[in-house]
């Protein structure tokens, strides 16, 4: 069940299969020809960067996992950020991160559901929700949050995983990840106007991302003998990675990027 306090728990005590897994950047790779996952992931951070043009000084990161991103655009675009995660473990590796790349003073992090997160006015340039709403049980008030905290001309950039919940395969991938509810392109569209934003962009990456879970796949193969060790809920996660690819192969599920302004 994608309880905030299941899912909490899942990425506290997950963290390190993350990072062994996957690194740092614990989102999808947007990959090219030669990509290897690391450059793949840094690649699909620039890709939504170039959808937005100019990125603008404040920086709410929501669902900010490991820091990657909120470290990329302090680097990259002289960004401040305030990244926020549901998981205390995930936001004490964030800061170590941040402080190691030397912008622990551009970057803050903090442990807070986003879901009843205290959203100030007109204090953001951009919000940045990196795979982080399909784990919200009120998606609609989120995007009503997030309206709110942009400043005017103020961009939202939301990537997730898409699909219909008619679907037997996007309900399983729901269920196995802790979603309590998985929406398609046109669900999240209404509700970002509805908050007053205008989608600029919306793109199906998927063709492109798929390669992030057949990767996942051939490292947990490689490392099926000491997985059965692993405690349940990493066996559990494991066995979601065919799950996820399956409903990814039949295109049922999306992986979408969106793009929106501010009015």
């Amino acid at each position: 069940m994608g309880t905030a306090a299941a899912i909490r728990e899942h990425y506290d005590s997950l963290a390190f299969i993350y990072r062994t897994f996957w690194g740092d950047h614990i989102h999808h790779g947007l990959f090219l020809d030669g990509d290897g996952p690391a450059r793949a992931q840094v690649r699909l951070i620039e890709h939504c960067v170039g959808l937005l043009g100019a990125v603008g000084r404040d920086v709410l990161d929501v669902g900010c996992g490991h820091g990657g991103t909120a470290i990329y655009l302090a680097e990259q675009c002289g960004c401040r950020v305030l990244g926020i995660t549901i998981s205390e473990k995930q936001a004490q590796i964030a800061r170590e991160n941040a402080a190691r790349a030397g912008v622990g003073e551009q970057v803050s992090i903090v442990a807070a559901d986003a879901e009843t997160f205290a959203y100030p006015a007109e204090q953001f340039d951009l919000v940045w929700t990196m795979e982080s709403s399909e784990h919200f049980a009120d998606k609609r008030s989120y995007f009503q949050n997030a309206g709110r905290t942009l400043r005017a001309g103020g961009q939202l950039l939301l990537s997730a995983w898409t699909g219909s919940m008619t679907s037997p395969r996007v309900r399983e991938v729901a269920t196995r990840f802790l979603c309590p509810e998985l929406w398609t392109r046109e669900q999240y569209e209404s509700v970002i106007a509805a908050a007053g934003l205008r989608v600029r962009v919306a793109e199906d990456l998927s063709p492109r991302v798929l390669r992030t879970w057949e990767i996942c796949q051939r490292r947990a193969k490689a490392a099926a003998v000491a997985v059965k060790l692993l405690p349940a809920v990493v066996r559990e996660f494991v066995t979601g990675i065919e799950v996820i690819l399956e409903a990814y192969r039949s295109g049922e599920l999306t992986y979408t990027v969106i793009a929106a302004e501010k009015l």
